[in-house]
């Protein structure tokens, strides 16, 4: 079930929220008086909680197209140090997604929780709020690792309600990656208890599911396998397996976009500004995973052409074709003449209007996969997760019917190392989802460098020093920002120290 709504109704319910946490204010205006504005409801808080994911302009595709995608191996780029990474100081670029998130996000649903408490304290409503919560908090600390998140939000809540400002509030602590995870697994364990019961809380205002409480028990437990599978939780992941999960295609939890009006605005999706001017092309990882390693287009990957793009116009308007390949990019070279030819493809998973997804049912059928202990189960839900991949792109529902060639190779792949194969799948899968696919090559570091990706030509290991999260040949998290050294130095120095961070990784 998939939930969409008008660009004016988005604008609407969002709009109210944006001055206090955009800089731009071309949105329209409310039909109240400009010098007595009505407070945002929680509905519309929630709204803006849930497009600030992905319709907030560039500080996305700093997350994603231009971070995580590439250190996640999806995306090669040209823009490197001197604008994702460093500029003077510090981290800039991609220091504008902890920003803005902690404000757009984490602040507007604090309000939310607090205004909802205030009213009727609905349990299915607070449950909701607090699986969105631990989904983007998720994101957060699988990033950085030891983060504010007990008291993150605590101030702009406040501040909202005219209340005193606690100097906890105004400079949060940093707090341990497990603990975090603890409370995050905690709070969805209640989620998916309290949404249960058949019901609707939100309505419309909810862009994800329309308000089903069933569907948001889908949600919340398949975030649930998701984290306890990260932490190697065994009970939580056999919890969450014998649960309500996100199944089929038509119970996809994603944000939608329109594509219609600014770029920068709500209703487009951020990471097509950086397709559009370039910043990323695909890695000779994802090539030759998805070529299968050989020059034979028979075995390819179907997927391929979707996500990707080889073709160009010439001089005459005829157009021409590329051979699949990997361009190495230096920092700061000249990009348009790829730009016109190849790159990531605009019409599928780089436009304005792609979806943002949150949870997918073909993670959901790989983690069945990696973790199910029957042989023949395990094939079938291996072959469950690349099907329901190909039929989110239209590409059919049968691999072993469609594309016989291309699971062929794929089989003969995983009857030698079926988890490595279950987990390259999923990785491909994932294209247009950074963060999970940097967290899934963390978490299985070993067969990520070792089997599925090959040293000296997928990638180049180089020894970077433990400066800015390198440790050995790998950035195993993002710095902080430049942000927060000049804003909770003490506390972000106490973090830096603390133990456990990134225990999962492996």
């Amino acid at each position: 079930m998939k939930f969409s709504k008008s660009l004016k109704n988005i604008l609407v319910a969002g709009s109210v929220l944006i001055g206090a946490a955009s800089c731009t204010d071309n949105f329209e205006e409310l039909n109240t008086n400009p010098n007595n504005p009505s407070k945002p409801t929680p509905a519309q808080t929630f709204t803006f909680a849930q497009l600030a994911v992905s319709g907030v302009g560039h500080e996305t595709s700093r997350l994603n197209s231009l971070t995580t995608g590439q250190i996640g191996m999806h995306y090669v780029g040209a823009w490197g140090d001197s604008r994702v990474w460093l500029t003077g100081s510090g981290p800039v670029w991609v220091g504008e997604y902890w920003n803005k998130s902690y404000v757009k996000i984490v602040g507007n649903l604090e309000v939310a929780i607090k205004d909802v408490n205030a009213d009727d304290a609905d349990p299915a409503k607070l449950a909701m709020l607090d699986v969105w919560k631990v989904f983007n908090a998720h994101r957060i600390t699988d990033i950085y690792g030891h983060i504010p998140y007990f008291n993150a939000g605590k101030g702009y809540a406040a501040a909202e309600a005219g209340e005193t400002l606690t100097q906890d509030m105004l400079k949060p602590k940093y707090d341990d990656q497990a603990d975090i995870y603890a409370d995050m697994i905690a709070k969805l364990d209640n989620a998916v208890t309290v949404l249960g019961t058949a019901g609707n809380s939100f309505g419309d205002a909810d862009l994800v599911y329309g308000g089903d409480h069933l569907m948001w028990q889908k949600l919340a437990n398949s975030l649930r396998l998701r984290l306890a599978s990260r932490i190697g939780d065994a009970a939580k992941v056999t919890e969450a397996l014998g649960a309500p999960l996100i199944e089929t295609n038509a119970e996809i939890a994603l944000i939608p976009f329109t594509g219609e009006g600014d770029i920068w605005g709500l209703a487009s999706n951020g990471d097509a500004f950086s397709f559009d001017w370039g910043g990323a092309f695909p890695s000779q990882a994802m090539l030759n995973a998805m070529n299968q390693r050989d020059t034979d287009p028979v075995n390819d990957d179907p997927r391929l052409s979707v996500y990707f793009t080889n073709t160009y116009e010439d001089a005459n308007g005829d157009v021409q074709t590329e051979d699949w390949f990997a361009p190495q990019l230096m920092q700061g070279e000249d990009i348009s003449a790829l730009n016109s030819s190849f790159g990531v493809n605009r019409t599928n998973v780089g436009s304005y209007d792609t979806p943002e997804m949150i949870a997918t049912p073909m993670e959901v059928a790989f983690l069945r996969a990696e973790y199910t202990t029957d042989a023949a189960m395990q094939l079938q839900y291996f072959k469950d997760g690349v099907n329901l991949s190909l039929e989110y792109y239209g590409l059919g529902s049968d691999v072993e019917t469609d594309f016989p060639a291309f699971w062929t190779s794929v089989k003969a792949n995983f009857d030698i190392n079926p988890k490595a194969e279950i987990l390259k799948q999923k990785w491909i899968g994932l294209v247009g989802n950074g963060p999970e696919a940097y967290a899934e090559v963390r978490r299985n570091s070993d067969l990520f460098f070792g089997t599925i990706f090959v040293p000296g030509v997928d990638y180049k290991k180089t020894t970077q020093g433990t400066d800015g999260g390198f440790d050995d040949f790998y950035q195993w998290k993002i710095t902080y920002p430049a942000s927060e050294a000049a804003t909770n130095y003490e506390n972000m120095q106490a973090a830096e120290n603390m133990p456990q961070n990134f225990w999962w990784t492996k």
